[in-house]
């Protein structure tokens, strides 16, 4: 059996059920009996879900927020999927099933089940990445006085 993937709040409701009651049969008799009035983020689960995340297990589902690093997952993206992008905007989706969406690096849309969250290594390797093309369009911009120039400040030292 699969574990059943929820929110954050779903997930914070089920742990503080669990942690102020200690046991979970009630929980599902009362979402049986649709009595869960205090808990509506729950109602939207059936109670095989709810069964499931009690008894199998559960994944919470990430949040993602604008400034962090994500991998796109999404193979139908083609150019920029296993890529590493930061999030630029996070809006509000019309889309039906999907309530926001990520623009990663002001270009492209994603949605939440298109990404993850990369790790520290792809991180700093599109950092390093993105540096080394920046270094080069200066490079390029300037004269060879200047290049030269700059080549001896760097690498001999001389001032």
């Amino acid at each position: 059996m699969d574990k059943v993937k929820i929110t954050c709040e779903q997930a914070d409701k089920i742990r503080g059920w669990e942690t102020h009651t200690g046991y979970l049969s009630k929980l599902l008799e009362l979402h049986s009996e649709n009595l869960l009035d205090n808990s509506k983020c729950l109602q939207s689960l059936s109670l095989d879900e709810l069964a499931r995340c009690l008894y199998v297990g559960y994944k919470v589902e990430e949040k993602f927020k604008q400034g962090e690093w994500v991998v796109v997952t999404f193979k139908l993206h083609t150019t920029i999927h296993g890529k590493t992008k930061k999030i630029t905007d996070v809006n509000k989706s019309c889309s039906v099933g999907d309530d926001i969406y990520f623009e990663l690096d002001g270009k492209g849309v994603v949605y939440q089940n298109e990404i993850r969250h990369a790790t520290e290594s792809e991180i700093a390797r599109e950092e390093k990445s993105r540096m080394d093309k920046k270094i080069n369009e200066i490079w390029i911009g300037l004269s060879d006085y200047e290049r030269n120039g700059f080549y001896r400040k760097l690498v001999r030292g001389e001032y």
